[in-house]
């Protein structure tokens, strides 16, 4: 593993393997490589037969406030297809939506199709890739102190899978925040299927440690049946289906002409920066 803020270590003789994000100045906001690291991880617990369980932890305060904001209009513009008089092509913005996120090789397909048990401890805010690491994970573990939400959204429209979420919490829950803006609080989201447990900030490692062992006491075979009768399952949910979709949705979000007058995020984002672009979203200007 390259990247120092995305640490991965293995304990064999366990059978756990934890990958820890560390990038506590920033929120642990993920960007490209941070994203290529999780990957280049699930796919060295899934080739190793010594490893069962992949845990996913953090550093800091928050799982992930999402992904990282100043990266959002780049990962267009260096995707393979680049740039026409500064505007990425079409193709460059599906291949960008495929490669990094929804694809078979982006970050939340392959953890999702990750052969082994996932374990991952959700605390402070776990919004947008946050929400979407809890949505993928076999078992989630929150601590009192976790939030669950999409606040991008609002700058730029549901632009994410929603199948996921939708068969977690169902249709009526899942609407609160595609259409209220609401964040769900770790009693919330137990209530509503998102998460396995809660624990207190000070209990909760311990007991995503608690949830891994005993997941890694499961035979080899047994895990990897189970994992594939899921993928089965999710397969006939059409979550596969919605994965593919996502990425051509998300792309054409992306590329949406506005007319004077109406918010554009990724524009006001490339021509006057963060805060202003989030300044003017938030007023409607």
């Amino acid at each position: 593993m390259s990247d120092p803020r995305v640490h991965f270590q293995a304990d064999r003789g366990k059978h756990i393997a934890r990958l820890t994000l560390d990038r506590p100045d920033r929120d642990n906001a993920i960007d490209r490589a941070m994203a290529a690291e999780i990957v280049r991880a699930v796919d060295l617990v899934d080739d190793d037969d010594d490893l069962k369980v992949l845990v996913i932890d953090f550093r800091g305060d928050d799982l992930s406030a999402g992904w990282d904001v100043d990266e959002i209009w780049d990962v267009y513009t260096d995707a393979p297809g680049g740039a026409i008089k500064k505007h990425p092509s079409q193709r460059a913005r599906l291949i960008a939506q495929a490669d990094n996120w929804w694809g078979p090789r982006g970050l939340y397909s392959r953890l999702l199709k990750c052969r082994k048990v996932t374990v991952l401890h959700a605390g402070g805010r776990c919004f947008e890739t946050g929400l979407y690491l809890t949505l993928c994970s076999d078992i989630v573990v929150a601590s009192d102190d976790a939030r669950f939400g999409c606040p991008r959204w609002h700058n730029v429209g549901v632009d994410g899978d929603m199948s996921l979420l939708i068969a977690e919490v169902g249709l009526k829950r899942a609407k609160d925040l595609f259409y209220l803006g609401r964040s769900w609080t770790a009693a919330q989201a137990l209530e509503y299927g998102l998460v396995d447990k809660v624990e207190s900030v000070d209990t909760a490692a311990a007991a995503v440690d608690s949830y891994a062992e005993m997941c890694a006491s499961i035979m080899r075979d047994g895990i990897v049946s189970e994992k594939y009768a899921v993928f089965a399952s999710l397969a006939k949910m059409g979550v596969d289906f919605s994965f593919a979709a996502t990425a051509v949705v998300a792309a054409s979000l992306s590329n949406i002409h506005f007319q004077p007058g109406e918010t554009n995020f990724l524009r006001d984002l490339r021509e006057s920066g963060r805060e202003a672009a989030l300044h003017a979203s938030r007023e409607g200007l």
